[in-house]
């Protein structure tokens, strides 16, 4: 096996063969286009920070591929490891090292990058565990950590303890940051400090660019104005400097018919399309609308999937020992009436999706779990709940627990209207099965803290799926710090698991993940993520309700955005141009 994983890196080596500029697939760049001008889409949420690894925040996952690069990069639309700031890179015959050999490349301010960028990233920025957004665990291999060294200026190297089938993947996801200019700003001896660096209150033209764009300025909670950075590495095939536009720019709107009613006006150029927007939307555009609807079949992992989940550390202790009982949360799957969601939520514009790996996914995807999800049926839903003792003793519709309290549970969603909505018919169900729910809905970034932080007792909401599963290992695997339904399976000074606290199912999940890290025949790891999906789809510590398919409306202004014969989405932000 491992002779052929090095010939396929030699194939891959041969491949990656290119000068200095990264040509840009054709499929981006269908249209002749214009260069100059600007294009603006919309943020739900302002940025909490710059650095991505200073936070857990989408609207900074959503900015920072923008300013800053990786050494690889994936395809976004066939997942493909291409080159980013490695122009190339060589692997040993063991699987066990890899060589990268560095793109010449300016940052935007001039500084050549260089292999110190590189180490000074990898070693406390993404692997740091303190950093509130790290990604220690994807570099975390039979408990040792990958190994980063510099070979000289422009080279470096990785040192892995074990093969490691989804590396390049990991690394596609870890944009470098400037030596130069964040090192000045961190602590060695306070390893936390990196959570400080960059932060929103950071004066813009301190944040310099390997990215398409450079930040040039935040107006706080109203937009994120990015412009063109003249030293990125990309061309297209006429040989035209990537970006198209002088300016990109986020719009920060909260409130999601504002949002639209920006967009049908003109002021936002494309835009995500609430599922109940949709008719409307597509009805205009055949009128004669000045944009173009798109509707694509679910095929990307983000937007992420939505799930509902249970506080295995709830603070309340009969609440916590329902939680933590397998009949109890499979009762209230059965409460979920995820046809009637697709239908009034979704507008029928939306499937079951899967724990959480789409069917999508022809690599992970198990189709065994539609054999174990359950169906919504509330007579099989409040039959359980009565074996489990919790019946309405004193018949004010609300069931009570063995303590003698009321079945009430709070609910932590977000204000987006599809979470609001879903809560509220889940809500309508549970309340004809004498459980009470109480929505807390709260503000993406405030919710988001409460959930992370364990202040919570159920919870609606989306966390992110990936082609490959090991790169979500620190939200699926328990032990983790992202794992938010049962954090008491990781010690929160150290940040490692404590297998002590994991149900036996859990410790396999865990098990499985560790195995699936380090395998390199396909069909074996596949067989451990498909065990863990088993496993989710039986215990259903997360409740996964369905997936929206592919919603977009675009200006016919914009060039470069477009739909492919098989229902996929094309566009880029740095490809798009203003016609």
């Amino acid at each position: 096996m491992k002779k052929l994983l090095v010939i396929s890196m030699v194939i891959m080596i041969s491949l990656f063969a290119f000068s200095k500029d990264f040509v840009v697939k054709d499929m981006f760049t269908p249209e002749t286009p214009k260069l100059g001008g600007r294009v603006t889409t919309v943020l739900s949420s302002a940025p909490q920070s710059f650095n991505l690894y200073g936070t857990l925040d989408n609207a900074a996952y959503t900015i920072i591929p923008n300013v800053l690069s990786p050494l690889v990069e994936a395809n976004p639309i066939t997942n493909e490891i291409e080159p980013g700031l490695a122009e190339s890179w060589d692997v040993s015959a063991d699987g066990k090292e890899v060589t990268f050999h560095l793109r010449d490349v300016k940052w935007s301010d001039g500084v050549q990058f260089n292999a110190n960028d590189v180490i000074f990233t990898l070693d406390y920025f993404v692997m740091n565990k303190f950093a509130e957004g790290n990604s220690i665990a994807r570099y975390t291999i039979n408990g040792e950590l990958v190994k980063w060294e510099k070979v000289d200026n422009m080279t470096v190297k990785a040192t892995l303890p074990a093969p490691y089938g989804a590396f390049f993947t990991v690394l596609a996801q870890a944009p470098i940051y400037p030596e130069h200019k964040v090192s000045e700003l961190f602590n060695k001896n306070d390893l936390g400090s990196v959570n400080k660096i960059w932060t929103t209150d950071t004066n813009v033209k301190d944040i310099v660019s390997t990215g398409p764009y450079l930040i040039d300025n935040y107006v706080v909670d109203q937009k994120v104005i990015l412009k063109r950075n003249p030293n990125f590495w990309k061309v297209d095939k006429w040989g035209n400097r990537l970006p198209y536009v002088d300016t990109f720019e986020y719009l920060i709107v909260k409130d999601a018919e504002v949002a639209m009613a920006k967009f049908m006006a003109g002021e936002i150029d494309y835009i995500k399309v609430n599922s109940k927007d949709y008719p409307v939307l597509k009805q205009k555009e055949l009128q004669g609308a000045d944009f173009v609807i798109f509707r694509g079949q679910p095929s990307k992992p983000t937007p992420s999937p939505l799930h509902i989940t249970f506080n295995f550390d709830a603070k309340n202790d009969s609440l916590k020992e329902l939680f933590r009982n397998d009949k109890f949360r499979q009762a209230m799957e059965y409460a979920l009436d995820r046809d009637r969601i697709i239908d009034e939520v979704y507008n029928t514009l939306a499937v079951y999706g899967g724990v959480p790996v789409l069917p999508s996914n022809k690599g992970f995807y198990n189709p065994k779990i539609e054999e174990i999800r359950r169906s919504f049926n509330l007579t099989k839903a409040s039959k359980m709940l009565d074996e489990l003792g919790l019946k309405d003793i004193d018949n004010d519709g609300i069931r009570e627990m063995k303590n003698g309290e009321d079945l009430s549970i709070v609910l932590l969603t977000k204000t987006t209207q599809e979470f609001q909505d879903i809560a509220y018919l889940y809500s309508e169900d549970l309340k004809n099965i004498g459980v009470k729910m109480n929505l807390q809905i709260l503000d993406a970034g405030l919710q988001s803290q409460k959930a992370l932080s364990g202040d919570f007792e159920m919870s609606l909401w989306a966390f992110g799926n990936q082609p490959d599963p090991q790169l979500r290992k620190a939200i699926w695997q328990p032990g983790n710090p992202l794992y938010y339904n049962h954090l008491s399976t990781m010690d929160s000074e150290t940040r490692t698991a404590v297998k002590s606290e994991m149900y036996d199912w859990e410790l396999e999940v865990w098990n499985m993940f560790e195995k699936g890290q380090t395998e390199m025949n396909i069909d074996q790891r596949k067989s451990y993520y498909d065990k863990w999906q088993e496993i989710y789809a039986e215990k259903v510590p997360f409740i996964f309700v369905c997936k929206g398919m592919d919603l977009m409306g675009a200006q016919k202004s914009v060039g470069n955005f477009y739909q492919m014969d098989d229902g996929t989405l094309v566009y880029l932000t740095y490809t798009v141009f203003d016609k």
